[in-house]
């Protein structure tokens, strides 16, 4: 019997970068509830982006935001993990030096923080994504914040452009994953959405055979293949078709809406 839903949002349940979101999920997510099965946002997006789009169940499910790097409830923190200062700065440099084709931007729990408000990434995060983004002109002075992940951004091709020299030198020092044609996510070793879900299932007395996972990149393999249940959507990567154990329609079609519904 599945006790835990855990999905992935752009790509997966919407069209990347919208607040805009089928209001049945919401009739459906309050139904699964009252059978005692739970539900986790678990995506790449900022926790205000995340609580707008299910504003109006935010308090009936779990956030894991950042790619796994926070866990919580919309009244508190459950886990959290962060990068050091050297690392992220040092990130930072290589993509101002070597990707000058790319921008990036840095979380922490309640706010990001990039360096250009006027840039087509800031303007994006802030309002389509509905981001709390915050200007600093040189992040190098930016002190005493937690930061939990630093994106690298390429509006199609931040894969590819960061694989010659920032992918090799950082992915053994933190974990890298792609999250779409524009992403490139860092964030600690042992934050990544498997390990968030494996917490959640942990604290909810919860077994990897009693959930069930939705995704459609990369940054979702590791989740979907540790899962009971897991469907890769149809406009899925071919990487992550082949890790699911099943394949449903498409976020344009709302499969995993149509899934949901079945476990009614």
């Amino acid at each position: 019997m599945i006790k835990l839903v855990v999905s992935d949002v752009d790509g997966t349940l919407v069209k990347d970068g919208t607040l805009k979101i089928n209001p049945e999920y919401m009739d459906v997510i309050k139904k699964l509830r009252k059978k005692g099965v739970y539900f986790a946002v678990c995506s790449g997006r900022q926790y205000s982006s995340e609580s707008q789009l299910f504003a109006p169940v935010k308090d009936q499910i779990f956030f894991v935001s950042d790619g796994g790097t926070l866990i919580r409830t919309s009244e508190k923190i459950l886990k959290i993990h962060t990068l050091p200062d050297e690392i992220w700065k040092n990130m930072a440099k290589m993509v101002k030096t070597e990707l000058p084709e790319c921008d990036y931007f840095i979380s922490g729990p309640d706010r990001c923080f990039a360096e250009n408000s006027e840039s087509k990434m800031f303007c994006w995060l802030r309002d389509s994504y509905g981001y709390d983004i915050r200007e600093v002109p040189d992040m190098m002075h930016l002190e005493g914040e937690q930061i939990m992940k630093i994106a690298v951004y390429h509006t199609e091709r931040c894969e590819e452009l960061c694989a010659p020299v920032f992918t090799p030198y950082w992915k053994d020092k933190i974990n890298l994953a792609a999250a779409g044609k524009e992403w490139m996510d860092g964030t600690p070793l042992g934050a990544d959405k498997r390990s968030a879900v494996a917490f959640l299932q942990e604290y909810l007395g919860i077994s990897p055979e009693e959930t069930c996972a939705f995704g459609d990149n990369i940054n979702d393999i590791a989740m979907l293949k540790d899962s009971g249940f897991s469907y890769a959507v149809a406009n899925a990567r071919d990487e992550v078709r082949m890790a699911a154990k099943a394949v449903c329609p498409s976020y344009a079609e709302d499969g995993v809406l149509s899934v949901l519904k079945t476990l009614l």
